[in-house]
């Protein structure tokens, strides 16, 4: 199988390379946004190439696993991810 570049979001930690107007809270927003997009993407195609699989239209197994795998990481690290923002809201709150 080969590995397309592509498929992986580019993520740029250069400051300059974000946009002037954007504050710091909007860029995570986006970011946020774009990772779950993302993530979303990926479950629905590895859900079709399981139906097409099951159904027999495709015999590429190797490659739905694979895409299977690679939606459930990514769901994963989004849990995480979201586990702590969560995690960090609450330490703030007490602080309070």
């Amino acid at each position: 199988m080969r590995i397309d570049p592509s498929d992986f979001p580019r993520l740029s930690i250069d400051p300059q390379a974000r946009t002037q107007s954007a504050s710091p809270a909007e860029s995570f927003l986006e970011t946020l946004k774009q990772a779950i997009n993302s993530t979303n993407k990926q479950i629905k195609e590895s859900e079709r190439m399981g139906i097409e699989l099951a159904q027999g239209k495709s015999g590429n197994i190797h490659e739905t696993m694979i895409a299977m795998q690679k939606a459930s990481v990514s769901a994963q690290l989004l849990v995480a991810v979201t586990n702590k923002l969560i995690e960090g809201y609450n330490n703030l709150m007490q602080l309070r």
